[in-house]
């Protein structure tokens, strides 16, 4: 496991019960579709960021944060959800504190957040002097994640949302799920929960329930970090598979 990673809290709504999730720092370690013919390309040519300042410097333990605060984001989901033709958005209102304010390593004093949804639910962690997001999640139970609803799998929905909360932190081209989607299903079933794509970490958290597995915590969160971290880290890069 790798130090200097900010503690992040996590919370997913089962049953209507609030589950906590903190994660230390010491315990993280750290398609828009391409042709055939061009089999070593990677997605870094398909997504791009439309705006240079996505992602920002800081003093703060992983060298990095988002340029985007919760206004910003909840902005930007609900924009992206509109642009789909759906209407379950997201109120900045509903964003509440979990506890008091607290400091990374660094002396960075960081605010965790949460998001109540139905089986599901946003987390953040927040510079509290800038207000900008340094991590955010988006969780839910195995339970939840494993079913169905009304004929459809979960999962898929869950890794969509997933995937949308990360395109619209980072500012991507609209379109940009379907492979961040694949990195998130990655971090699902390969050893190595952890990857990095342009930037950021996308990594899956999971809290154990000792009374029953299928209330399993599945958080999955997508941050900033250095090139340094990443280097120290040695962490799995997310290279896009060629089509057929």
């Amino acid at each position: 496991m790798k130090k200097h990673l900010i503690r992040i809290t996590g919370l997913v709504v089962a049953a209507a019960i609030i589950v906590t999730l903190v994660f230390i720092s010491s315990c993280n370690k750290g398609k828009g579709e391409k042709e055939a013919t061009d089999v070593k390309s990677t997605y870094d040519e398909v997504i791009v960021s439309t705006d240079s300042k996505a992602i920002e410097s800081s003093s703060n333990v992983n060298g990095m944060r988002f340029g985007s605060t919760l206004e910003d984001f909840t902005t930007l989901y609900n924009e992206c959800k509109r642009n789909m033709g759906e209407n379950d958005l997201i109120m900045l209102g509903n964003w509440q504190k979990h506890g008091k304010e607290t400091a990374d390593d660094n002396g960075v004093k960081i605010q965790y957040y949460y998001y109540d949804d139905d089986n599901t639910n946003f987390t953040a962690t927040v510079e509290v002097d800038t207000n900008k997001i340094l991590n955010i999640g988006f969780g839910t139970t195995m339970r939840y994640f494993m079913g169905q609803t009304d004929g459809k799998n979960n999962d898929d929905s869950v890794l969509e949302k997933a995937a949308l909360m990360a395109q619209c932190i980072c500012k991507y081209e609209n379109g940009s799920t379907d492979v961040l989607k694949n990195i998130f299903k990655k971090t699902t079933v390969d050893s190595n929960d952890t990857i990095w794509f342009q930037g950021c970490v996308y990594k899956l958290d999971t809290q154990e329930d000792e009374k029953d597995s299928k209330n399993n915590i599945m958080l999955f969160r997508i941050f900033p970090i250095s090139e340094k971290l990443k280097d120290e880290w040695n962490l799995k890069e997310y290279v896009a598979e060629a089509t057929e």
